[in-house]
């Protein structure tokens, strides 16, 4: 069964929509220091993504970034900052295959900026998430120049921790940045409203708090439309929280109700090597393709080549993907997350959470009626143009500005 519910309607916390043309003052050739201390792999992560893109709008002032050596790897393409590029070397600067590693990791960077910290003299200090890697060095610079602005993205998922070293990691993180944003931040930009609703109710003033968006840039692809070559594709980090294990049993199903049915996955991780037995032992091999990690071009390049999009993700909190997939036509399968829900409205489908069952027969629907994935992408097509990166630049800079 297809599900959907009522629309949102697009909007910040202010007047501004998504649609507007780019205006208001921005910053006034402001000093500032972006901390994007938190890569747990050459992948991007949704806070690391959306730095990227913002800051590159922000021309008229001195932005310079910190982030680690692995994070720069994957950055440096894209990277557009008019000051310096910090480049934190951990002393294991590499991606790690488990929790535990990733933990050692990322303290391991924290701990070389606390003892080497930036010295110059900062209007503001932006923190890319609300993860202790970022507010930890953020609240430190920010403090030998009290006068500075304290900024922090909080862009994290909320989920009931299902691992119990991860519920018990997420407990401590935020036992210290809470309290800390709830202190000293001047400004917290949330992506969406449960979060916002959150960081209330653990008593942060809400006018410190504003909801800003995600954006997509014009999809340039060197190939014209073509005749679908996969039946679904999925992009994304492959972690267990992604549901990557899950879409094995879906297309399990999915390839016995269609048999030449082929997924397609772009993206790497942790759990690559898990992946690639599961899909051999169950027999799939000629049904899904794991390309690994590829640039923004090629990505866009294979998922135009797809007729839907699969996201059986546990932990999301708006989905850059999700808008990636309908600026190029795709139906969106997701599970039913409450951020999502917030975000998206209709706009996607959504199934139980877990229930990959129900999750088979919603792709296998979508499969055989060509009409309704046709009235789908025009939906999705209408909503990616409400939200351009230029936009929600210029809103986060005004929003800084009026501090």
């Amino acid at each position: 069964m297809i599900e959907t519910v009522e629309r949102p309607e697009v909007s910040f916390d202010s007047d501004q929509g998504n649609r507007a043309t780019v205006s208001g003052k921005g910053l006034k050739s402001k000093k500032i220091l972006v901390i994007s201390n938190e890569w747990p792999s050459k992948m991007a992560g949704g806070s690391n993504y959306h730095t990227l893109k913002v800051i590159q709008y922000w021309n008229d002032n001195v932005v310079d970034i910190l982030l680690p050596r692995l994070g720069f790897t994957y950055a440096q393409r894209d990277l557009k900052v008019t000051g310096k590029v910090i480049i934190t070397d951990s002393f294991f600067e590499q991606e790690m295959p488990n929790t535990f590693g990733e933990v050692l990791l990322k303290f391991s960077r924290m701990l070389r900026v606390l003892l080497s910290p930036p010295q110059e003299k900062y209007d503001a200090v932006v923190a890319t998430s609300h993860y202790l890697g970022d507010v930890l060095p953020t609240a430190y610079v920010r403090s030998k120049n009290p006068r500075s602005k304290f900024i922090a993205y909080y862009h994290a998922g909320l989920v009931s921790e299902k691992s119990i070293l991860m519920f018990f990691l997420r407990k401590i993180n935020d036992a210290i940045s809470i309290p800390l944003l709830r202190k000293h931040a001047d400004l917290i930009l949330a992506l969406n409203q449960p979060i916002k609703d959150f960081l209330t109710a653990h008593g942060v003033d809400k006018t410190r708090i504003k909801i800003t968006n995600n954006g997509i840039d014009e999809i340039v692809c060197d190939t014209d439309p073509q005749v679908p070559v996969y039946e679904a594709c999925f992009v994304g980090r492959l972690v267990k929280s992604k549901g990557v294990f899950d879409l094995v049993a879906i297309w399990k199903g999915v390839s016995a109700k269609i048999p030449n049915a082929k997924l397609t996955i772009i993206g790497d991780g942790p759990e690559k090597d898990r992946l690639l037995k599961l899909i051999e032992k169950e027999h799939l091999d000629n049904n899904i393709t794991l390309n690994g990690f590829v640039d923004e071009k090629r990505k866009f390049e294979i998922m135009r080549k797809a007729k839907l999009l699969l996201l059986p993700s546990y932990y999301e909190s708006w989905g850059i993907v999700i808008l990636e997939a309908m600026s190029l036509g795709l139906p969106v399968i997701t599970y039913d997350l409450p951020a999502l829900r917030s975000v998206w409205g209709k706009d996607i489908i959504y199934v139980p959470e877990g229930d990959k069952r129900a999750f088979e027969i919603t792709v296998v629907e979508l499969l055989r009626d060509p009409q309704l994935r046709s009235q789908l992408s025009s939906h999705g097509l209408e909503r990616s143009t409400d939200y351009s990166w230029i936009n929600i630049a210029t809103y986060e800079a005004n929003a800084i500005e009026r501090l």
